[in-house]
């Protein structure tokens, strides 16, 4: 009987203790990027390890465009992603854990373009690029965008300025993090095209670490309690 709760005891503290993570993210200057050295880094990666190190959790972590890795977390029971937004749609979702930093968004257009935009409401009258289920393609629907009429969704913005040069009678604008279009503008001359017309406002534009809701408890709470004591200034109470 004691030989068998000891083995028992082994084989649960050993599937405890073999457990991995897995952890999607996207490249999203300037929180998370490749490095000259081509390993991803950045604040945020730097505060994740850091939690994780702390937590002493195993895990796995991968770069992919935004629409596969919402996916993976969505799909996948031990999965965690990062850097994600909080908006109404996502609420349920995810358990967010903690937070790994702030973003702001706007509206932008060539230059040659003269667009104004003064309020939300203003974009309603053109055809605005957002990237398939990312948080301004979300903000945006919220705030009585459609996919028929205002909205043309991508995979990823890699190729904006083609998109809004090639197709100027079908595409108006561009919903981008403001320190991406700041990181990509200091190497890339045509980036300088752009220019801002009106920022997303009203917004929870906190960044998370958030994960799959069947990651176990035991897990979350380990997390929870590095991050805390880590980086007691930025605690989510979850």
């Amino acid at each position: 009987m004691k030989l068998a709760l000891f083995f028992f005891f082994f084989l649960l503290s050993t599937k405890t203790f073999a457990y991995t993570l897995n952890i999607v993210t996207e490249l999203f200057p300037t929180y998370q990027y490749l490095d000259e050295q081509g390993n991803l880094a950045g604040p945020t990666v730097t505060k994740v390890r850091n939690i994780l190190a702390d937590a002493d959790i195993d895990y796995s972590l991968s770069v992919e465009p935004w629409h596969v890795a919402y996916s993976a977390v969505k799909r996948d029971p031990n999965t965690c992603i990062f850097s994600i937004g909080r908006n109404n749609q996502r609420e349920d979702m995810f358990n967010w854990v903690f937070p790994v930093g702030q973003f702001t968004s706007s509206f932008y257009a060539l230059k040659s373009r003269n667009l104004k935009l003064s309020v939300l409401e203003d974009a309603l009258k053109y055809r605005t690029a957002v990237i398939r289920n990312n948080f301004s393609h979300q903000y945006l629907k919220e705030h009585g965008f459609n996919e028929q009429e205002q909205l043309v969704v991508i995979s990823s913005f890699s190729k904006v300025l083609e998109i809004l040069e090639t197709r100027k009678n079908q595409l108006d604008l561009v919903v981008l993090g403001d320190s991406q279009v700041q990181d990509a503008s200091k190497d890339n001359k045509l980036m300088q095209h752009l220019e801002p017309l009106l920022k997303l406002e009203n917004i929870n534009n906190q960044l998370y670490f958030a994960c799959n809701k069947s990651v176990p408890d035991y897990i979350l709470d380990k997390l929870h309690s590095s991050s805390k004591s880590l980086y007691p200034q930025s605690l989510l109470n979850r």
